[in-house]
């Protein structure tokens, strides 16, 4: 009795595990003892899923040779079901189910980017490291202060207001009066930011583009997008629930724009108005200006700091992973979520953090977002100045935001968000996203780009320069090392950026 029942059990258990291994494969990942559980290849994508071919896309090239590698690697222990793979001291974790499983993988992500970062010796970085002590030691106050409390300090004076949109969202603005009143209306300039920051970006140097457009007679206005640290509220939802996340560029440009350039003409009793934008920033109002033909005879003059519209040739490792044709797509989708950008510390590591440490040396930069998203060149910013802007960047955004440009970046094109055929169909009428026209952006434009910006790739800007209608200046900055945040942080800005926008200003007709 006691074998039959033996047999019966054995053969129970036979018959389930055939049973589940031809109908619920995936069961043997998640029945796993927690110390065996793969988790690189936890969410890889079926081999039955259509991918876009990353192939496509070949390796970068380029005629000159990279600079011999130096810097200290940092070793990692191999993971049980899986191999590190390195190149040039950056480390990806892979398994025998991961997509991204090849040494060309990382060169494609990393490459255009780690030569940009060959030039920086160790004298140049050590005055950071040493800039960091201090902080830590004596706290600047401008790193605790918020807009009105920096124009404040620097003697400007400053209102804020506040904007509701047309879905709900609760924005803040900050007016900035001209230094010397006059009996005439002062011109208006807008003031956009870009990904990732707010209106602080253009307050935190001395001679911080807001403060010398005032200084010359201008009334100057600075946006927050939805989402940034002065607008994260709403008529109905809350910061902290996913839903009040779910907006793109798309929402920026068609919603938030609008509310503010309208608000800022009627309060200063305005016709147009000149708007500068950095950045995301840029691509928000080439969205509008490209839909909107109304808001077209609202601007006087569109200044693009470092434009983001055709994303091709972008250096940043974190939107060449975010292209959807890349093997490390599905990872990075998971691991993002759908609610506000939060990356982790092992994430921001992943993303650019480590080959930033190896180059730079410095954690506290390497551990910053901002920096490893769009790259960080010590030659031309103040030591002192770097902790600060730390402090007041990533001021935030919704991860839709970085997926959409990672969408621009596989498509060639600035397109309105990529929900999938499905939702698409629903949305736009067809399953594509519609694509903006840059053709349809009839005003005034002036370009500003770098040869070594990550994020706006000179042959990019190229791109846009041939199809904008009216171009008035395309101006390359002389400066050979200059990258994306410079523009706004850099020591050389006031010479090579801002007095030439506000020279332009001044004689514009």
């Amino acid at each position: 009795m006691k074998t039959c029942l033996l047999l019966l059990c054995l053969v129970a258990v036979s018959t389930a595990n055939l049973l589940r291994q031809q109908f619920f494969p995936q069961l043997d990942m998640v029945f796993q003892p927690l110390e065996n559980i793969d988790y690189q290849n936890f969410f890889a994508r079926p081999e039955s899923q259509e991918r876009l071919n990353y192939d496509d896309y070949p390796l970068p090239s380029s005629k000159e040779k990279s600079a011999p590698y130096f810097t200290k690697t940092i070793q990692r222990e191999s993971p049980k079901y899986g191999d590190v793979i390195t190149w040039k001291g950056i480390q990806i974790a892979a398994g025998p189910k991961s997509s991204f499983n090849d040494k060309k993988h990382i060169v494609r992500i990393f490459d255009d980017a780690y030569k940009t970062l060959q030039h920086i010796t160790d004298d140049k970085k050590k005055p950071y490291h040493e800039a960091y002590e201090r902080f830590e030691q004596n706290n600047s106050e401008d790193a605790n202060m918020n807009a009105t409390q920096l124009l404040m300090k620097h003697q400007y004076s400053v209102e804020e207001h506040v904007v509701r949109t047309d879905d709900g969202y609760i924005l803040t603005v900050f007016r900035v009066l001209p230094r010397e009143h006059k009996n005439v209306k002062a011109p208006v300039v807008f003031l956009m930011h870009g990904l990732l920051g707010s209106a602080d970006d253009w307050l935190l140097m001395d001679k911080s583009l807001a403060y010398m457009l005032a200084d010359a007679g201008y009334e100057v206005w600075l946006g927050n997008a939805r989402g940034s640290k002065y607008s994260r509220k709403h008529v109905s939802k809350h910061p902290a629930q996913a839903d009040f996340w779910k907006f793109s560029i798309d929402e920026i440009a068609h919603h938030d724009l609008p509310a503010m350039i309208d608000y800022a003409l009627q309060t200063s009793k305005q016709q147009k108005l000149f708007y500068v934008g950095h950045s995301q920033g840029t691509t928000a109002f080439f969205a509008l200006a490209s839909t909107r033909p109304e808001y077209r005879n609202k601007i006087a003059m569109m200044y693009a700091l470092a434009p983001m519209v055709y994303m091709t040739n972008t250096r940043s490792p974190l939107l060449r992973m975010m292209s959807p044709n890349s093997p490390f797509y599905d990872y990075l989708q998971h691991q993002f979520g759908n609610g506000e950008l939060k990356l982790s510390k092992e994430l921001v590591h992943t993303i650019g953090g480590n080959m930033c440490q190896n180059q730079i040396g410095c954690k506290h930069i390497c551990g910053n977002v901002n920096f490893v998203v769009t790259g960080m060149n010590p030659t031309n910013m103040d030591a002192d100045l770097v902790p600060v802007i730390m402090s007041h960047v990533p001021a935030g955004a919704s991860t839709r935001q970085i997926k959409q440009f990672g969408q621009a970046v596989a498509a060639n094109e600035l397109r309105k968000y990529d929900f999938g055929a499905e939702i698409n169909t629903k949305v736009y009428g067809n399953s594509q996203p519609p694509r903006y026209n840059m053709t349809d952006v009839k005003v005034p434009v002036a370009l500003y780009y770098s040869d070594e910006d990550w994020m706006a790739h000179p042959w990019d800007v190229e791109r846009l320069h041939q199809e904008l209608p009216d171009v008035r200046d395309f101006y390359r900055i002389p400066d050979e090392h200059f990258n994306h945040m410079d523009f706004q942080f850099s020591r050389r800005a006031p010479a090579v950026v801002n007095q030439r926008l506000v020279d332009s200003i001044r004689n514009y007709h």
